[in-house]
């Protein structure tokens, strides 16, 4: 009967990836009311540009502008990213989607899609809070709005403007270099083109687009954490600020984000998940105290296997179920101690439903199906249209960025601390902690984040902004047992063919 499903749900998956993964050639730099109005067929609320919009179109299929299978917004370009850390193995390669990726054949090439797509996506997002940013504080974006309401929503799209720049400098540059010029920098939706810009001049423009956002909720009397946690509130934007920081790492910077990342865990609002909640699937925001933000899927969202879960999550009816698993590194697998619960979160080949049927997905693969599992349950290839939230942040990559950041300093005493506060959950047993200091304590605590935020989108900036290595396993499928230096660029993405060609003065 499994054989049947999987051919029948196959032959269909296979036509799809064998069609042309067409790509929208509109540039980024022209985008338009016309390109505003054709995205509304997906999100009615981008018609007029709201900011709701803007969330709905980060969780949207095809957000990218191409029709690919792995082309979904934010969480899409998460695997891009943990597959190039190589911490995410492509297990199997029966349908072909990110198989160009792990082998880096189409990371070298200029023209291929998954250079266009987070241009492309990332791009559109800045626009589209430029427009309303341009709304509600004019056209040089100095305007502050009368009413609260009114600076909250101007908050959050100047935070989610800086969140979009801070994911294109993680993906598009070597790290943090202040005369490498790479991105340009928009700052109203009126301009047509814009030359690239140093990597200075970005990272001071986030970090003012942050610190005016937190300055506004101030002022709306909006800092307190949202109750539904969908959104990005003064919390979040303290986050995002914590991270722009981290990764531009000189002293005073990793001073600032140890500062915010601290306050955040002091805050009190996000509870360290419980080892049940590590084990609970991962897919309900209202579930999950810990988390700061999400993103709500309902059946009213209209994913189906077009979706981060269709490619992860083996109880969805897409890739995975399928064949096409993403599972953990042999060697990071087998470096999680035994007492660990996030052990518990993966399975070593054979994954067992809640009908008690097993199904077996190969002997390299180490597969997520106890950390990520459908909110429908475990039961394979059940959830078809997808009711399963997304997570972009939580309390424990404040944990892990505060050790992080302490370590880099060498504050070694408050970043063991800190590990440790986070660790006791998880295996009880934390003494191995104790010996650590300078390079080893920061190489523990990358490991932890390895563990931690498997999946997560988020070990591929820790990596390069510690300018440490990517080590494959001995299950990855193209690379291994190989060990890649954060800057090789076969690893960083390139600026797109389209940018090039279609913006004159990129290069001015």
């Amino acid at each position: 009967m499994k054989k049947i499903i999987m051919l029948a749900l196959g032959a269909g998956l296979f036509l799809g990836s064998c069609s042309k993964d067409f790509l929208d050639v509109s540039s980024t730099r022209y985008l338009s009311k016309s390109d505003m109005d054709k995205i509304s067929d997906y999100s009615t609320h981008l018609k007029d540009a709201t900011l709701y919009g803007l969330y709905a179109y980060n969780i949207k299929a095809f957000a990218g502008g191409t029709t690919g299978h792995d082309d979904f917004g934010q969480k899409g370009f998460d695997i891009y990213t943990d597959m190039l850390s190589g911490d995410m193995n492509l297990n199997s390669n029966i349908y072909g989607w990110y198989s160009n990726i792990a082998n880096f054949s189409e990371m070298e090439n200029y023209a291929s899609n998954p250079n266009y797509k987070p241009w492309r996506f990332y791009y559109f997002m800045i626009r589209s809070t430029n427009q309303i940013i341009g709304s509600l504080a004019g056209e040089d974006g100095t305007k502050i709005p009368e009413s609260n309401k009114d600076k909250v929503v101007l908050a959050e799209a100047k935070a989610i403007r800086a969140y979009m720049y801070y994911n294109l400098v993680n993906m598009y540059t070597l790290g943090y270099d202040a005369n490498q010029k790479v991105l340009p920098i928009y700052k109203t939706a009126t301009l047509i083109n814009q030359p690239s810009k140093p990597t200075k001049e970005v990272y001071e423009f986030m970090v003012n687009d942050l610190k005016e956002s937190m300055e506004l909720f101030e002022s709306a009397n909006a800092t307190e954490t949202r109750i539904d946690r969908i959104t990005v509130d003064y919390m979040v934007t303290k986050g995002i600020l914590a991270y722009v920081y981290a990764s531009q790492g000189d002293a005073a910077s990793l001073v600032e984000s140890a500062r915010l990342s601290k306050e955040l865990i002091d805050s009190g609002n996000y509870p360290l998940a419980t080892k049940e909640g590590l084990l609970k699937g991962f897919n309900k925001t209202s579930e999950n105290p810990n988390w700061l933000w999400g993103g709500r899927i309902t059946t009213q969202t209209d994913l189906d296997l077009v979706s981060w879960w269709g490619q992860v999550d083996v109880f969805t009816y897409s890739y995975a179920g399928v064949g096409d698993t993403k599972g953990m590194s042999k060697e990071l697998y087998e470096s999680i101690k035994d007492e660990d619960v996030r052990k518990k979160q993966f399975v070593f080949d054979k994954v067992t439903d809640n009908n008690g049927e097993t199904e077996s997905f190969g002997d390299n693969a180490y597969i997520p199906a106890g950390k990520f599992y459908a909110a429908t349950g475990k039961f394979h290839l059940k959830q078809r249209i997808i009711e399963s939230d997304y997570v972009f942040m939580r309390i424990e990559e404040m944990y892990l960025l505060n050790a992080e950041v302490n370590a880099r300093l060498g504050n070694d005493a408050d970043a063991k601390q800190v590990l440790k506060d986070m660790l006791d959950i998880r295996l009880g047993d934390t003494s191995f902690v104790d010996g650590l200091s300078g390079d080893k304590l920061v190489d523990e605590i990358l490991h932890q984040t390895s563990i931690e935020l498997w999946g997560e989108g988020k070990i591929y900036a820790a990596v390069k902004r510690n300018k440490k290595s990517f080590t494959y396993g001995s299950n990855h499928l193209s690379h291994p047992k190989q060990t890649f230096n954060y800057d090789d660029p076969r690893l960083t993405f390139k600026v797109p063919q389209s940018e090039l060609l279609n913006n004159p003065v990129y290069n001015d």
